[in-house]
C-alpha cells in the first residue's frame, strides 16, 4: 500500500496532545492525507478508545489502531517510504529506545511543568477552550481537569517536586538530548525518525502557551532549537 492508495484515514484526538502531534507529523512525513476529528467532550475519548480512553486513535482502511507507537509501526508497514525507523537494526534500536523514553518518561516532565501550581490554571484553560463547551460548563470542566489530569501528574511524582527542581531536571533532559543528537541533523540519523517525532511532540506541548518556562529552556539551547526547526520543516511545518 502506498500513500496514494490509502483512503478513509481519520485521526481522532487533539493536537494539544504530544502523542497526537507525533502521529500528525508521521502522517505528514508519509504524505498520507487525513481528517482530524477533535474531541467535543471528555466522553469522546472513551468512545474512540474503549480500551484505555486515551488518544490518539487512527482509523485507516476501516481499521482502528490505538497508541501512538503502535500507530507509527502500522504506518511503516502500510506506507514504507519514508521509513520511520532506520534500516540499520542498531540505529533503529536507539531510535525506538528514545521514542519509548520520550513517551513514557520525558512526557512526565512536561506534565509536571504544565500542572505545577504556577501553570495549572493556564493549562486547564487551554484544554477547556479547545472543547466546544457552553460557557456555564467551562468552570466545572476546568475543575475536573485540575483533579483528573493534574492529579495524574502529581500521582506520578515529578509534579510534587519544587518548581525550580522540575525546571533544573527538565533542562538536564534537554542537555542529554543534545548529547544523543551530537553532530547529526536528527537523532542518530540524517533524516527524522519516530524518535524525533516523539520528542518533537512533547516540545510542541511545552511551547503551546501555558508553560513559557519550557519554551525558555529550549531557547537557551540554540542547537536544540535548530533541531526542532529542522523536524518542523521536515514534517509539514
Amino acid at each position: 500500500m502506498t500513500a496514494a492508495t490509502t483512503n478513509g484515514v481519520t485521526l481522532f484526538g487533539s493536537r494539544l496532545s504530544p502523542f497526537v502531534e507525533k502521529v500528525v507529523r508521521a502522517l505528514a512525513m508519509k504524505g498520507v492525507a487525513f481528517t482530524l476529528v477533535e474531541p467535543r467532550s471528555p466522553g469522546d475519548f472513551k468512545k474512540w478508545n474503549p480500551q484505555t480512553g486515551k488518544m490518539p486513535v487512527l482509523e485507516m482502511d476501516g481499521r482502528r489502531v490505538y497508541d501512538s507507537t503502535l500507530i507509527l509501526e502500522g504506518l511503516d508497514a502500510s506506507v514504507p517510504e519514508p521509513p520511520l525507523y532506520d534500516p540499520d537494526p542498531a540505529v533503529a534500536a536507539r531510535q525506538r529506545f528514545v521514542e519509548d523514553w520520550s513517551d513514557e518518561s520525558f512526557y512526565w516532565y512536561q506534565m509536571a511543568l504544565r500542572w505545577a501550581p504556577v501553570n495549572a490554571d493556564a493549562s486547564a484553560e487551554q484544554v477547556a477552550a479547545s472543547l466546544p463547551l457552553p460557557a456555564l460548563l467551562r468552570p466545572l470542566v476546568k475543575l475536573l481537569l485540575h483533579r483528573q489530569i493534574g492529579g495524574s501528574a502529581r500521582a506520578q511524582g515529578l509534579a510534587r517536586l519544587p518548581f525550580d527542581v522540575i525546571l533544573t531536571q527538565l533542562g538536564s533532559r534537554f542537555d542529554e538530548l543534545l548529547v544523543w543528537l551530537g553532530d547529526s541533523p536528527f537523532l542518530f540519523s540524517e533524516r527524522p525518525s519516530a524518535a524525533d517525532l516523539a520528542v518533537f511532540g512533547q516540545m510542541q506541548t511545552l511551547r503551546s502557551g501555558p508553560t513559557p518556562q519550557g519554551a525558555e529552556l529550549v531557547a537557551q539551547r540554540p542547537a536544540l532549537e535548530a533541531w526542532r526547526r529542522r523536524v518542523d520543516e521536515a514534517t509539514g511545518g
